[in-house]
């Protein structure tokens, strides 16, 4: 005959209170790992995206920019290097002055409508708009 004698009944209550608060400090600093851990690998990701989009953005602007020089310097083959007075950028407006015996007609055949054209006595300014420019020649 095995006689089994139980222990007291507030140690067994203690012992499954500590193994229960034992458990969830467990829990709680596996969690904190955890999300401090995936917390790294989301910076790095983002730091690593803003640094591509970046490159991007930077990549898009001297594309744009030479676009706009190259169709500034068909604008001056066109019309004639010695005709021209000066070439501008502003705002969103490529301005144009130019003798006013230039025969502008080669621009007002390639720009149409979206070129404004000003003559006065002294020199005719036109105006194009970029934004028809870079989306006529940036596909292309």
């Amino acid at each position: 005959m095995i006689i089994v004698v139980d222990g007291k009944s507030y140690k067994k209550l203690a012992l499954k209170a500590f193994s229960y608060l034992g458990l969830l400090l467990m829990f709680y600093f596996y969690y904190n790992h955890m999300s401090d851990r995936f917390k790294n690998t989301n910076e790095a990701l983002v730091k690593k995206l803003d640094i591509k989009s970046e490159n991007k953005q930077k990549l898009l602007s001297k594309t744009l920019e030479k676009l706009i020089y190259k169709e500034s310097e068909t604008i001056v083959d066109l019309l004639g290097q010695n005709k021209i007075q000066s070439i501008k950028i502003v705002e969103d407006k490529l301005y144009i002055v130019c003798d006013f015996n230039t025969d502008i007609e080669p621009l007002i055949i390639r720009y149409g409508v979206n070129s404004m054209i000003k003559q006065t006595a002294a020199n005719i300014k036109i105006a194009i708009n970029l934004k028809f420019i870079v989306e006529s020649r940036y596909e292309t």
